[in-house]
């Protein structure tokens, strides 16, 4: 499904008659977000941040999103080798997959925030919401494959300046 909130998925009543069914998060919701292990460094994560795309960390342990860091999370004098995951949190960084898109959309907005990670009830980190800086719509898979395939080669994600590290990887 497109990203853009336009687009609306019909379902099927009774009787065959079709009524509009809101976008969910999960429609709209990059999967192949990069991420990065617990035992990622403070360094590691502050040249991910060089790339400007890059609005956050997201920390994930067996499936589990541990924390979200974001730029301002990292105090400038904060040694390099430092774990960051210490660093990030999860309360507002966060939305379920099945939250209405348009909602998500102003709570973004309202917050000024670009990126919430979806996660599972359970804690399962399942993808990562990205609003345009339009904030007409959101990014998607294609998206950011696109920006990879135009990235520097050996660049994870095209983030050409980010870690090359184990500590970051792609998807889930």
């Amino acid at each position: 499904m497109s990203a853009d909130l336009a687009t609306d998925v019909h379902v099927p009543e009774a009787g065959g008659v079709d009524r509009p069914m809101a976008p969910t998060v999960a429609d709209a919701m990059v999967t192949i977000a990069a991420v990065c292990g617990p035992e990622t460094t403070v360094g590691q994560v502050r040249a991910f941040f060089t790339d400007d795309h890059v609005h956050a960390a997201l920390i994930v342990e067996a499936g589990i999103l541990r924390a979200v860091v974001e730029r301002d999370d990292i105090p400038p004098r904060t040694d390099d080798q430092h774990p960051v995951v210490a660093l990030g949190r999860l309360h507002g960084r966060v939305v379920a997959p099945d939250t209405p898109l348009e909602l998500a959309r102003r709570r973004m907005l309202h917050a000024d925030r670009r990126r919430l990670a979806v996660v599972a009830a359970d804690g399962r980190y399942l993808g990562l919401l990205c609003l345009k800086r339009t904030a007409a719509g959101f990014c998607s898979d294609d998206n950011v494959r696109a920006r990879a395939a135009a990235a520097a080669p050996g660049s994870r994600l095209g983030h050409a300046n980010g870690p090359q590290t184990d500590s970051l990887q792609s998807g889930r």
